[in-house]
């Protein structure tokens, strides 16, 4: 496993575990999210608060990871099944219930001088919609 995929992992590891301490030590101070939700955030700061409300909703942890790298060792995508519980309604999503979903989803990670610069987040958002409404 290449150091990028090694802090890939331990992110994944520390958003699983709930260490928001742990994740923090991870990403650059001027990190950017590119969510779910089509939301950007920049910082470390912002992005520990935009997850720490997005598990409010959704209950999630992240299984059968699978980590890929480029050539340059810089990016890393992180191909894993996203399964959870939707437990309180986000705007523009339907309204929650307790449903159970499993999913799909995708990070790409980019790592620069041992911490993650940019996370982008992804999931086809109609499949997941379908699943929260079903």
């Amino acid at each position: 496993m290449t150091d990028a995929q090694t802090i890939a992992s331990r992110f994944i590891e520390a958003l699983n575990d709930r260490d928001f301490d742990a994740l923090s030590t991870l990403v650059d101070e001027d990190v950017a999210l590119d969510s779910v939700t089509g939301q950007r955030t920049v910082g470390v700061g912002p992005l520990r608060a935009w997850v720490m409300s997005y598990l409010r909703h959704f209950d999630e942890t992240f299984s059968d990871v699978v980590l890929m790298h480029d050539a340059f060792g810089q990016r890393v995508a992180a191909d894993m099944t996203a399964r959870g519980t939707y437990r309180e309604t986000m705007t523009g999503f339907p309204e929650a219930s307790g449903q159970s979903y499993s999913i799909p989803s995708v990070f790409i990670f980019e790592i620069e001088d041992g911490a993650i610069t940019r996370l982008s987040h992804y999931r086809n958002i109609r499949i997941f919609e379908q699943e929260l409404a079903g």
